[in-house]
Parts: C-alpha cells; structure tokens; sequence
C-alpha cells in the first residue's frame, strides 16, 4: 500500500487497534493531529474479525470530525500471530503495515501518548544513513528495564529494505512472550540508529523523569494501561505514576473537543467500556490487572486501597 501522492508533504504514521483500544486509540489519535508541527496522514489498521462493524464506522466518522488524512485498512491476521496474557495480535501489525508501506513512516503502539516535539522523530528518519532500517529510542539503564535490545513500540521506519519475517516467528516456541519485541531485536538490532529516550519514554520509569523531564512520547507498556483506571482516582495516581497526567491531560483535551457534538455519547460510552477492557489472565504480571479491575468496580470505595498503593511507591 502507497500512500496518495497527496501526502508526500506530510509525516506518516501508523496505528492499530481493535474493540478493546478504541479508546486509547481516540486520544492518541486527537493528541497525534492536535500537537504535530506539521499535519501527520494516518494509516489506521485492524484485523478482520477484531473491529466490530459499529466501531469501524465510529472510528471512520471521528477521523472525519478530526479533519486528517487518513486510510483506515482492514488486514487478515496471519495464524502465526498470537494472543499471550495482555498482548494481542493486533501488536503484530506493524510488521504486516511495514511489509506494506515501504516509505519512511513511524508505528505508534495504541498505549502511547504523544505531546508537542514528537514529530521532531521525523527528522532523523529522514537523516538516518544507508543500510538504517528502523530508528529506536535509547532506553534507560533501571530496574525497570526488562528488555534487552530496543522496545518496539515506537518504530521509525526509513525506507530501507524491510527484513523477512514469517519464517523466524514460525520458528519461535509458541509460548514464547513477547515474540514481536524478540522478533524486532533479532532481525534488526545490527541495522538501528538511535534518539534519545524522549520519544519512546516508558511509564515504568517515572522516577526518571527529573533527568528527562521531557518527554516526547510516553509508552504505557505493561498489562495496565491508564484507560483502566477509575477517573476518581485520577489525582491520587499521579503520586504512583506521574507519567500517567500526560495521558489524563490528552483525555481531557479531547473531551472539550467533542462536549456537545455528535460524537460526545458514543465517546462516553466508550469510556466506560475501556475500564474493563484489559484482558485478564493468572500468573506473572497478573495481579496488576486485577486490582485495576477491582478499583474500576469499586469507584470511590476502592480509594482506601489506591492509598495503600500510593504509600507503597513512595517507599
């Protein structure tokens, strides 16, 4: 797939999502079009089978509202992509948009948030040298790092030659976490230039953020996401995670935009659905979904146990 020769001026950027991220996938969206320097075209993907009819049309008519170019593309899953406690396969459309849109684009993951400068990214997609396939952030050395190589959630793709990818993830256990992030380290780790760690700053790493105190995209990984949360407990998260005001901020930002248009109640309803909409499962990793759960089922009853949460991470 070529982007029309209409938008060759601008900056290119790839999302995806199914039922369960409509919601982030607004925000993003919104903060996307709002904040960029120059006006981005959106490609904006899902798998058949994981968008509903209703919500193919929602989202449709909200990128019209938002007044951006765009092409919403509807893909077959390949029955190698699999779903693993809180991934789905949906995060392995970046390698089939990738195969498809052989230009210079940056892959945003659905739980990101951006802020004004992220397009800056642009520029060293466009100075990246030859043989550079993907342009990645450094990450920082903490405890709460626990990935080698690059995390792939943001991707700057050049226009170089993109790596074949079926047959190495064919070849993985099944069973196998995270296979896309292994995947992206394993074929392209030796063809990557890096940016700083603005433009892909993860949410576990809050407590860096005197070091870096501006982020240009901040990336919600993990099971927990902050569409989960209980919109009473807003205020008292921002003493466990103050990366998560960012995305709270876009939110609001965006529900002034819609207040007394046609989108408004389809959005509130979204809302209320994106609090139960992350995939529960036991064993690692587990228990921070559940208390989310717990939390979006108690409202202002559950504020006593987001205290005890708080007074934890300030230990």
């Amino acid at each position: 797939m070529t982007p029309p020769q209409s938008t060759a001026s601008k900056n290119i950027v790839a999302l995806a999502l199914d039922d369960r991220m409509v919601l982030g996938f607004l925000v993003l969206a919104h903060a996307t079009v709002r904040t960029a320097a120059t006006p981005p075209f959106l490609i904006v993907a899902y798998f058949e089978g994981e968008l509903s009819s209703k919500n193919q049309v929602f989202v449709d008519r909200f990128l019209q509202w938002l007044g951006v170019d765009y092409r919403l593309v509807a893909y077959v899953a390949d029955p190698l992509f699999s779903e693993r406690r809180h991934l789905t396969k949906t995060t392995f459309s970046k390698f089939v948009i990738a195969d498809e849109v052989t230009t210079a684009h940056l892959w945003l993951d659905i739980d990101t948030i951006v802020v004004a400068g992220w397009d800056d990214i642009f520029q060293a997609l466009r100075d990246a040298p030859p043989g550079v396939s993907l342009v990645v952030a450094e990450k920082i050395v903490s405890p709460h790092t626990k990935f080698e190589g690059f995390n792939a959630g943001v991707l700057g793709w050049t226009g170089y030659a993109r790596k074949p990818w079926k047959e190495a993830l064919a070849a993985l256990p099944p069973k196998r976490f995270s296979s896309e992030q292994y995947l992206f380290n394993t074929l392209y780790l030796d063809t990557v230039s890096r940016v700083g760690c603005e433009y892909n700053f993860l949410s576990s790493w809050h407590e860096h953020l005197r070091e870096h105190s501006s982020p240009r995209i901040v990336h919600f990984s993990g099971p927990v996401k902050p569409w989960h949360l209980h919109r009473v407990h807003v205020d008292a998260w921002e003493g466990i995670n103050s990366t998560w005001k960012l995305w709270f901020h876009a939110e609001a930002v965006l529900l002034d935009e819609v207040a007394g248009t046609p989108l408004e109640k389809t959005l509130s309803k979204e809302r209320r659905r994106a609090l139960f909409s992350g995939r529960l499962h036991v064993g690692k990793g587990a228990g921070a979904s559940w208390i989310m759960r717990v939390l979006a089922l108690l409202g202002n009853l559950g504020s006593p146990l987001v205290g005890m949460i708080r007074a934890r991470a300030k230990r």
